[in-house]
């Protein structure tokens, strides 16, 4: 299947680890010439040398995708290597301040900056490249926190400012839809990256949460009985950036083998 990517230009925001990574790299396949943005420097590297080794064509640099100077810094890259972002990928860490009584104002104004600022800088800085060429894709790794929020996980400041973030989103596409433009927010349940599996044995370790440190994979309260594999994340992702996802736009799309309860 034919995406119609090749040679567009995908900004992949915390596209060298875990599930950025995989995104970064799908998209490559798909021909788009990607640009990986991330703070670490040594992981932006090794993704594009592992994308030029497939084949890719890629670019890089070190930035931090939720303040806006670091989105200014990944654009400007974007724009120097190879022009204005056609696609972007929009993938921040999420807050995990803790609890209510554990927090405090401070902590939500940070979780407001980091999730929903991040987004609003970012769509202000490529979309009217896309609305001038009538074409362009956005698509925000969020959380099911925005549908489901988390009971057992002390993540507060996340339920709050995911659902805000998806609330932008959405907004934002109604009026840019006519444009050619679709932006799409996906809530992620676990996945098998390394930053995942890290904080949820932390949290077995202090009795929370759903999970067996000797085997990170399995999982009771999904349907699927395992955590996701990155690659099936990308592979979400690359549709809806692809030429063949024209008609989705605005939505919250659920990729968390089956966990989330709700009907809507």
């Amino acid at each position: 299947m034919d995406f119609g990517i090749a040679g567009k230009v995908a900004l992949s925001g915390g596209g060298s680890k875990g599930m950025g990574r995989c995104i970064s790299e799908e998209l490559a396949r798909e021909g788009a010439m990607v640009v990986v943005a991330a703070r670490g420097l040594e992981a932006v590297e090794e993704t594009i040398r592992a994308i030029h080794k497939a084949g890719g064509k890629a670019t890089g640099v070190s930035a931090d995708m939720s303040t806006k100077d670091g989105i200014s810094k990944a654009v400007a890259h974007a724009k120097a290597e190879y022009g204005s972002p056609d696609i972007v990928v929009s993938n921040v860490y999420g807050p995990t301040h803790g609890r209510w009584e554990e927090t405090k104002d401070e902590d939500f104004f940070d979780a407001y900056k980091s999730i929903v600022m991040s987004q609003l800088y970012l769509s202000r800085m490529v979309l009217p490249h896309m609305k001038a060429q009538r074409w362009g894709r956005i698509v925000c790794i969020n959380s099911i926190a925005s549908k489901e929020p988390h009971r057992e996980l002390p993540l507060v400041t996340a339920n709050v400012s995911r659902v805000a973030a998806t609330a932008l989103n959405k907004s934002i596409s109604d009026e840019l839809c006519r444009y050619g433009i679709t932006i799409n927010t996906i809530g992620t349940g676990s996945f098998a990256t390394e930053r995942h599996i890290s904080y949820m044995r932390k949290q077995a370790l202090a009795g929370v949460g759903n999970f067996d440190p000797d085997d990170p994979n399995k999982r009771d309260d999904i349907p699927a009985g395992r955590i996701g594999d990155p690659e099936e994340m990308a592979a979400m992702v690359a549709f809806l950036c692809s030429a063949r996802a024209s008609y989705v736009t605005g939505q919250f799309i659920v990729v968390d083998g089956g966990r989330v309860r709700s009907l809507v």
